[in-house]
């Protein structure tokens, strides 16, 4: 089945309520609750393969950090590796860096990396401190902005349904507030998202794709065996 665009998918809403599909605020207010549906999906399974993208930065030398990609969402991330080199680059906390260089003057390859706001910046950090030049590839889940009318959403069309529950639950809330209705279709949304969508996510066909099943879990760093072999990390 072929995904519906926003446009048609907020028909669909507008006739099911009994609203003319002329009536541009409410055909608009539709679309708006469809895009907020799907933020709402989003945030729930952020490591949904449907949303993962890969980019690259670079790194400049004796600088000890970049720029976080604005498309990227720190909370889904994957994976970091060095193509060049045949070498991953694991995530830590900012205290396990402290515990290895509080002095952020070791510099080398990077091998290890943590996530840090600086300001209004969102920063990648790096052990070592880069000294040359070196691009790294990241895979990740992408920030979704909201999709404008014409466009298909990013969401697989075999979720559409679920998708439509959840606009549907909010579009009630507008028509009729008291109407039972409404308890119905988000109950609908919240199964879809746990029995569906979350369902597929957690599947590991095998592979490098094993690691899309525990992604959410790695925020505050990465589990098992974090750090190389002739690292001392003791105080």
């Amino acid at each position: 089945m072929a995904r519906r665009t926003v446009s048609a998918m907020a028909d669909i809403i507008c006739d099911r309520v009994d609203k003319s599909r002329n009536d541009t605020t409410f055909h608009n207010f539709a679309q708006d609750m469809l895009n907020l549906s799907l933020q709402e999906i989003i945030a729930e399974v952020p490591w949904a393969r449907w949303i993962r993208d890969e980019d690259t930065i670079t790194t400049t030398a004796s600088q000890q950090y970049v720029t976080l990609p604005s498309d990227m969402d720190i909370d889904s991330f994957v994976s970091m590796r060095d193509e060049t080199t045949d070498r991953v680059v694991r995530r830590i906390t900012p205290q396990e860096a402290d515990l290895i260089d509080p002095g952020r003057d070791m510099t080398g390859d990077e091998i290890l990396w943590w996530f840090q706001r600086v300001g209004t910046e969102d920063r990648i950090y790096f052990l070592y401190q880069p000294d040359s030049a070196d691009t790294l590839t990241l895979m990740f889940g992408n920030l979704v902005d909201d999709t404008a009318a014409g466009s298909t959403m990013p969401i697989p069309a075999k979720y559409e349904s679920i998708l439509m529950d959840g606009a549907l639950a909010k579009v009630w809330e507008r028509v009729d507030p008291d109407a039972g209705i409404i308890q119905l279709y988000e109950q609908r949304f919240r199964d879809g998202i746990q029995n569906r969508i979350k369902r597929d996510a957690n599947l590991s066909p095998g592979g490098s794709e094993v690691i899309a099943s525990h992604r959410p879990r790695q925020v505050m760093g990465v589990e098992g065996a974090s750090f190389p072999s002739n690292f001392d990390v003791r105080p």
